[in-house]
């Protein structure tokens, strides 16, 4: 019984941060986009939804290869509840590393475009 409170809130509450957080990174997104690709409308969402594609893939990798209480027995509410925080806090950790090197990498390629291409002498 336990073990199935422990997947139903795991489950739910790794639904809820993928959408929440995927509405927030597909919505503020779309300006850094548009900027780093100068204006290019039609690469900036392009390139957004491959970012949301790749976001969704890695969210939902993480969740089914965390969904298993392998390392804690679930043997009380509050196990299962420290169970769903660490993987929820790694879940997060992950997320943010990521999203961090996509910034990076936006401001990067937005540095880059931005200077005068010249051909060598």
């Amino acid at each position: 019984m336990l073990l199935g409170t422990y997947y139903a809130i795991y489950l739910d509450c790794c639904a809820i941060l993928i959408v929440v957080l995927g509405s927030i990174f597909h919505r503020s997104g779309a300006i850094f986009l548009n900027n780093a690709f100068a204006g290019n409308h039609t690469l900036a969402r392009a390139v957004g939804r491959l970012l949301d594609v790749g976001f969704y893939l890695l969210s939902l990798g993480y969740v089914a290869l965390t969904y298993h209480s392998f390392w804690r027995q679930i043997d009380s509410y509050s196990a299962a509840i420290q169970s769903v925080i660490g993987k929820l806090g790694g879940f997060m950790i992950v997320l943010g590393v990521v999203h961090f090197f996509n910034l990076l990498l936006l401001a990067l390629f937005r540095g880059h475009s931005a200077r005068p291409y010249s051909q060598g002498a």
